[in-house]
């Protein structure tokens, strides 16, 4: 499995979010959303801007001047991040606030963890 997207892809994802917020009716700051640079890295994250500990966050690192970046789901519960591919980002950001969306974050977190894979550095991806 490949945690390589595009930012077009990103970009895609974000707008899942966003139209299933409004579909969902959430309030109009649910989501926090936006970037951060710590050069060469840049980090695009969507989290639920009211710190619901089910909810899931999702976050794209990039180096810069690069169009491909990874792709990562994190878990509260689990306190950790896990590499997933566009489809199951576009599938948690669809479902970003029900209990679908958690319940896939979480079980791909727990797995990933349990396998001892090494913790994830967003910034030393």
């Amino acid at each position: 499995m490949s945690n390589q997207i595009t930012q077009t892809q990103w970009n895609q994802i974000l707008t899942a979010v966003q139209l299933h917020a409004k579909k969902s009716h959430q309030h109009d700051d649910v989501i926090y959303s936006g970037k951060t640079q710590s050069p060469p890295k840049i980090r695009f994250y969507i989290y639920d801007n009211y710190d619901r500990v089910n909810s899931p966050g999702l976050d794209f690192v990039v180096n810069e001047g690069s169009d491909y970046g990874n792709l990562t789901v994190w878990c509260g519960t689990e306190q950790a991040y896990a590499p997933i591919d566009f489809e199951t980002g576009l599938n948690i950001a669809s479902n970003f606030f029900n209990c679908e969306g958690s319940m896939i974050a979480e079980e791909i977190v727990c797995d990933y963890v349990m396998d001892d894979n090494p913790k994830i550095m967003l910034w030393r991806q």
